[in-house]
């Protein structure tokens, strides 16, 4: 049976708005962050998608300011996204920061990866500086810089984008189990105890967890420099006897069992360990962060304290939040039962798509 003119021209119209609405959602912003956050989650975690059409990626050592860098770059401009790790054990060649950063390359994006002392298990003030040194650079490109940080370079994240330099360019700091306050840090870590507005939270470190190795050298920061070397043999032997007054301030700080002296005593703190906390705290900052917040962290972390992620979202009342059961601190496990690790894959996508989502645009954009 033959169709009249005026009804295959209905067809025809219907058919050319279902391809233009197709394309449309296809082209639309938030559908492409979506689609590639799938595909940049699969990658980072070693999934077997194929990835046929993404760019091929350079990865190439440079200099950014003073501070060296590793850039991964696609073969087309791309927005940028600075990554911060955390205590790496081989720094910017561990291959999670090489599977992250090329996938996010490959998701069409200038991925730039700092050297920063935290690799060797160190806090460093030097390090905040570093991190705001190159967000200034790849600020210097438009006001839509994402920061990806990780554990403490989670935390490293949030105090850079409060520095003045870079506070009106970064559009997105995303963390993932990254610390809220450092005096919270050592309460944990000292007393297995996390105490948040009053609630007491217990929590249990990894016996080998590198948290223990980094707060207690963050501790022996804490005094004047002729100080620190006495505190560290100190808090190694567990033998206070002839410390000066700051180190006996700060080894009763680090050693004792009460989760509320700490507290107590982080608020006496002399120089320069109360300038330090405030520098490697981002709840110090808060109220100087421009930029939205997302943070995922593992319920049951052996390295930060999920009470951690409480405290960010009272320093970040707007911060979007969301919590995982089958992450080992930032590494993915299958201990969780299958349900469980559907939905933690759900909340790293939903993570990941943030984070990608605020440098998608229109084609024609």
């Amino acid at each position: 049976m033959r169709r009249s003119p005026a009804l295959r021209a209905v067809l025809a119209a219907g058919l050319v708005i279902t391809v233009l609405a197709i394309a449309g959602l296809v082209c639309h912003p938030a559908v492409r962050a979506s689609a590639k956050s799938v595909f940049v989650l699969d990658a980072a975690l070693d999934g077997p998608l194929p990835r046929p059409w993404a760019p091929s990626v350079a990865r190439s050592e440079q200099e950014m300011g003073d501070v060296l860098v590793d850039r991964y770059s696609p073969a087309a401009d791309a927005p940028p996204v600075l990554v911060v790790p955390g205590a790496a054990p081989a720094g910017r060649d561990d291959e999670r920061v090489v599977s992250l950063a090329s996938s996010l390359a490959a998701a069409g994006r200038e991925v730039v990866v700092p050297e920063l002392s935290l690799y060797e298990e160190v806090l460093d003030v030097d390090d905040v500086a570093r991190v705001v040194e190159v967000a200034a650079e790849l600020c210097r490109g438009g006001d839509d810089l994402v920061l990806l940080g990780f554990s403490f370079g989670g935390s490293l994240a949030l105090v850079a984008a409060a520095d003045e330099r870079v506070a009106g360019c970064i559009d997105t700091v995303a963390t993932f189990g990254a610390y809220a306050d450092l005096v919270g840090m050592l309460q944990a870590a000292v007393t297995g105890v996390s105490v948040v507005d009053g609630e007491v939270h217990p929590w249990r470190a990894a016996d080998e967890s590198v948290v223990r190795t980094v707060l207690r050298d963050a501790a022996t920061q804490l005094v004047p420099e002729d100080q620190r070397e006495p505190l560290r043999r100190a808090l190694e032997q567990r033998e206070p006897s002839d410390l000066p007054a700051a180190a006996r301030h700060v080894y009763r700080m680090a050693t004792t069992d009460d989760p509320a002296l700490v507290a107590d005593l982080a608020r006496d703190l002399p120089p320069p360990g109360d300038a330090l906390v405030e520098t490697f705290s981002p709840v110090d900052v808060a109220d100087e962060v421009e930029a939205d917040v997302l943070a995922v962290h593992a319920l049951d972390d052996p390295a930060v304290p999920v009470a951690e992620l409480l405290r960010l979202q009272r320093a970040f009342p707007e911060a979007e939040v969301g919590v995982v059961r089958s992450f080992d601190h930032v590494d993915l496990t299958t201990d969780t039962d299958l349900g469980a690790l559907l939905g933690d894959l759900l909340t790293a996508w939903a993570f990941m798509r943030g984070a990608l989502r605020p440098q998608e645009d229109w084609p024609w954009q």
